[in-house]
């Protein structure tokens, strides 16, 4: 089941992949007289619950402790200890028993003291160490360390390090000079109270989306479509059967092969699916222009260039964007505005009603009560910490690499 909804989820995502217009014309659906093809339920004064954010201290910190450490500056230094957190350039050699072995050395290798990239005890073993000095550590490889087959695993190794530089990095202190250097507020007060709105602008935004997301899906299931218009429908089949067949060949599977990974048994299966997945994105199509063509709804040219200059920016041109997604920078640029403009008449046009309360949320104290009830754990509370800075562990092809 699991793989019949991922392979159904690929086939949307082609679809959406590989051409957000109708195939070849110059205005998407012009050729048609859309209300004989489907019958657009309500969009208009749909409900919807108000969207509430709001921003907490911690992550007003968090933002700016990310951005303060991003100004950080590096010294390379010669002189001094290594210290954790530095980045030490370093010579080694490591012998097992008196001999060298394959991945266990290297040059001029920049490793940063306390990632965890090389077997336990190499980093903490620098720490401390006179920068230009050559140190030997007698470690062993763990029992589990599986880097060349496992030939390592449980060995002891002597590794030879000469610590030739350490890079050493400088966080600024968070005032108000920092402030003036890189922002356009004065004070730390006011740099606090610019990140609290950007980042409330940032959920109310993402807030709006999904809302937008979940009126379009009422309007899509209040909708039929009367008949499909067959031209339409085959070129997004080929648009996807395309897509498949390129996957595969930058696979190096055969067709087959990769219908097997997404749970499609057979060739019927496949025809179907495919067709499945036009029709409903051609449905999507012909609504959203349905809903345009009423209500009078268009974007302004500077949108559009808005658009355009920020693929550029990204990097694509006309070649590269078609091999990426299937279609024309323009094609895609006309559909993206477009929805953008339907999905904002829809939003603007709810009902805002208040907030649902189910039974079980019924039966929940209020904080206050809760407060008043006292501090127990709460054994439902996620009580893990998630680090999502960390940096990517280094060197796990070198025989001294944790992950190796």
């Amino acid at each position: 089941m699991r793989k019949k909804l991922i392979a159904a989820a690929l086939a949307v995502c082609l679809v959406a992949a590989t051409g957000l217009t109708g195939c070849g014309n110059d205005k998407p659906y012009s050729k048609y007289d859309l209300s004989e093809y489907v019958k657009v339920g309500q969009y208009k004064g749909l409900e919807m619950e108000a969207i509430d954010v709001s921003v907490s201290d911690e992550e007003v910190e968090a933002q700016v402790k990310k951005n303060v450490e991003g100004t950080k500056t590096s010294k390379t230094v010669k002189e001094g200890t290594v210290e954790s957190g530095d980045i030490a350039n370093i010579d080694y050699e490591g012998k097992i028993g008196g001999k060298t072995f394959d991945g266990g050395s290297a040059k001029k290798y920049d490793l940063t003291i306390g990632s965890g990239s090389f077997i336990p005890g190499f980093e903490d073993g620098l720490i401390g160490k006179e920068i230009g000095s050559t140190v030997d550590l007698n470690l062993k490889f763990p029992d589990d360390y599986n880097q060349g087959d496992g030939e390592l695993a449980g060995k002891d190794v002597v590794f030879t390090v000469t610590i030739n530089s350490v890079k050493k990095e400088t966080i600024p202190p968070y005032d108000d000079a920092w402030v003036v250097k890189n922002s356009k507020v004065k004070t730390v007060a006011e740099y606090n109270e610019f990140i609290k709105e950007q980042i409330y602008d940032e959920k109310e935004e993402k807030a709006k989306s999904n809302k937008i997301s979940e009126l379009w899906t009422e309007v899509m299931e209040k909708s039929e479509v009367l008949k499909y218009p067959e031209d339409e429908v085959n070129g997004y089949v080929k648009e996807i059967e395309e897509q498949y067949q390129a996957m595969a060949e930058s696979s190096g599977m055969e067709l087959k092969d990769l219908w097997e990974q997404y749970g499609i048994d057979s060739q019927e299966a496949y025809d179907k699916q495919n067709k499945d997945a036009a029709q409903a994105y051609v449905k999507e199509q012909m609504v959203m222009y349905w809903i345009t063509d009423k209500e009078g709804l268009s974007y302004s040219d500077d949108e559009a260039k808005k658009l355009k200059d920020s693929i550029d920016q990204a990097g694509y041109t006309e070649e590269t964007f078609k091999q990426n997604f299937g279609q024309g920078i323009d094609e895609y640029i006309v559909a993206a505005l477009t929805f953008n403009q339907v999905g904002d008449f829809i939003f603007k046009n709810a009902k805002t009603v208040e907030k649902k309360t189910t039974p079980d949320e019924a039966e929940k104290p209020s904080e206050e009560d809760a407060s008043q009830e006292g501090s127990e754990p709460n054994p439902d509370e996620d009580m893990s910490n998630q680090d999502d800075g960390a940096d990517d562990a280094t060197s796990n092809d070198e025989a001294g690499g944790a992950d190796a």
